[in-house]
């Protein structure tokens, strides 16, 4: 676990927590529960860290037969922060519904969607985001595939690895967004990334960096 990053259960979730649209997902309403993801504000790596650190409950919840959805824009904070206690320098970088989907859509949602919204979310090619990965060793391969199905933030999926002397460098694609950060997507495919090299028999670390859009190096141990 990091330091600087936690999740916290809402075990009974306002329904005025969430606002608007969220994506392709639809409108949040009903939900019994909630996460929140929260870091300590002006720490190193901090978005990363958050993005890790909470995949890592999603994917749990995921596992159980939960419905959720990061969401980093179409929440109210202070209402979150209402619900649990901060910390010194502590904010609530994004939160998630936790629950059941609904098989069928709202009217609201027809109106955007159409009849027969097309929610699928089209993965940019394994090639584009690590160039070269073919040469790369099997347990780094696999960990580029796992992390190009990873949730971000309007499906923009800003990561980038690269393979340097048996280590991964994870970076993110160009200048930040004006409202969700890119690192904390990075943090979030990262995860993925991890699970799957151990999956294929490698253990390592995360080294989180702060240098231009560069986000973390994993190194193995």
């Amino acid at each position: 676990p990091s330091p600087v990053a936690r999740t916290v259960l809402i075990a009974q979730a306002p329904a005025d927590i969430f606002t608007g649209i969220v994506g392709s997902y639809g409108r949040v309403s009903d939900a019994p529960s909630a996460l929140a993801f929260v870091g300590t504000t002006g720490a190193p790596g901090v978005d990363a860290a958050v993005g890790f650190t909470g995949e890592g409950l999603v994917l749990e919840a995921n596992h159980l037969g939960l419905a959720t959805c990061w969401i980093a824009g179409m929440f109210k904070p202070h209402k979150v922060a209402e619900l649990i206690s901060l910390g010194g320098g502590e904010r609530i970088f994004a939160v998630s519904p936790v629950g059941h989907s609904l098989e069928t859509i709202s009217g609201a949602e027809r109106v955007i969607y159409g009849t027969r919204p097309d929610t699928s979310k089209p993965r940019k090619p394994a090639e584009e985001i690590a160039v070269g990965m073919e040469s790369w060793p099997a347990w780094a391969q696999a960990g580029v595939r796992a992390a190009r199905l990873a949730p971000s933030a309007m499906n923009r999926q800003p990561w980038r690895f690269r393979y340097e002397d048996g280590r991964v460098l994870v970076v993110y694609d160009g200048a930040e967004g004006p409202k969700v950060s890119k690192r904390l997507d990075c943090g979030i495919a990262m995860l993925h990334f991890e699970l799957a090299a151990r999956a294929n028999g490698v253990t390592g670390e995360w080294d989180l960096l702060n240098d231009g859009t560069n986000v973390a190096r994993y190194r193995l141990t």
